[in-house]
């Protein structure tokens, strides 16, 4: 990630990512290489293991509008894009557990 926004300031970042198919759900396993991101936090903070919860929407800002009309704060502590094709946002303090990602499909193939 050659820039996002954590808690609101500008980072870049590296790491590697892979999948695990699990018929309708994926497992993604990440290994942060260098710089800040909501990955090292979450090591520093907590160690290893589950760090988020991932749901495709069709919108995020929408989700965002509707959460937000049922009075909670949805606070967007990580944003990013990825090659112009794919929006997420990490969503922390909704629930006493993981962080959930918002994942939004963007640009062509959308």
């Amino acid at each position: 990630m050659p820039t996002a926004e954590l808690h609101g300031e500008e980072v870049g970042f590296s790491a590697r990512y892979s999948f695990i198919r699990t018929g309708s759900s994926d497992i993604e396993l990440i290994q942060p290489l260098d710089g800040r991101s909501p990955y090292t936090e979450h090591l520093d903070l907590h160690g290893e293991g589950v760090h988020h919860l991932a749901y495709v929407v069709g919108s995020i800002d929408q989700c965002l509008e509707s959460l937000r009309a049922t009075g909670e704060a949805a606070p967007a502590t990580f944003e990013a894009s990825v090659a112009g094709l794919t929006r997420f946002v990490c969503l922390d303090g909704l629930a006493h557990g993981p962080a959930i990602e918002l994942i939004e499909m963007i640009g062509e193939d959308a």
